[in-house]
């Protein structure tokens, strides 16, 4: 696996993760702390983590 291939797991795994946020607070099985909480980690992590891990990667 190279390193473009890595990113774009870590993208997919992500937005996985947020898809799967918003069906849960569809489904009101979280609460919208909870819901707007995953969605600023989701936000801090591809706007700050994933351009650092770009350049090591690169």
């Amino acid at each position: 696996m190279n390193n473009q291939q890595k990113l774009k797991l870590i993208g997919y795994v992500i937005l996985t993760i947020l898809i799967a946020n918003l069906i849960l607070f569809a489904l009101q099985m979280i609460n919208w702390i909870t819901f707007w909480g995953v969605i600023i980690l989701g936000f801090l992590f591809v706007w700050k983590v994933l351009p650092i891990l770009k350049e090591k990667l690169n």
